[in-house]
């Protein structure tokens, strides 16, 4: 209980020690306000003398812009270069996270469309539908609720080499599948590394 009480005392005295300030009203201050020096300079004495400025050369003249141009008009509008105009392509397209999209090609149009997805070694299945239209990551996707949590989040796919790989909302990939034969791919799902299918519905 003391080292509790020395601790209380030993602060409140560094408290009021912060507080040893002289205010007006609590006693009399002995020091004066220092007098004010005057801070004016005198005006320089001595002579000033100007002269017009040369003017530019044609060559400066011509190329300058800015505080060097010979006029106004050419410090504002510099004067454009004699160089052969290029088409420009329109950049790609990007997703809110700053991906380029592909055209959808001629793999993806092929796999658009409704699929079943398996699981536990093709004992339980559920509908996915892969769309060729722009979803949030990558081309859109939709799983019906009877899959399983992770796919159900599938909100996109795309096609990495020759995988299908599917991604959920925020953009982790939830399964990655390859080609097994006409109209299947098998791969695993990366949540918990089980073996799945995709079949053509």
């Amino acid at each position: 209980m003391n080292v509790y009480a020395l601790a209380a005392t030993t602060a409140t005295a560094i408290m009021l020690g912060g507080c040893s300030t002289v205010l007006d009203g609590f006693g009399t201050s002995t020091t004066s306000a220092p007098a004010e020096i005057s801070q004016i300079t005198p005006a320089p004495t001595g002579s000033i003398e100007s002269a017009p400025v040369p003017a530019p050369t044609d060559t400066i003249a011509n190329n300058a812009t800015g505080a060097s141009a010979a006029t106004a008009s050419a410090a504002v509008t510099p004067k454009t270069s004699q160089a052969t105009p290029v088409a420009l392509a329109p950049p790609p397209a990007t997703a809110p996270g700053g991906v380029a999209y592909a055209d959808p090609g001629a793999a993806r149009t092929q796999l658009a469309g409704a699929w079943n997805y398996g699981w536990d070694n093709g004992q339980k299945t559920c509908s996915i539908t892969l769309s060729t239209d722009r979803g949030m990551n990558g081309f859109a996707a939709n799983a019906d609720v009877g899959c399983p949590n992770d796919i159900f989040m599938t909100k996109g796919w795309d096609v990495w080499g020759n995988e299908i790989v599917l991604q959920n909302h925020v953009g982790k990939v939830t399964a990655r599948l390859k080609p097994a034969g006409e109209g299947q791919f098998d791969g695993v799902a990366t949540g918990d590394g089980a073996k799945v299918t995709l079949t053509r519905s």
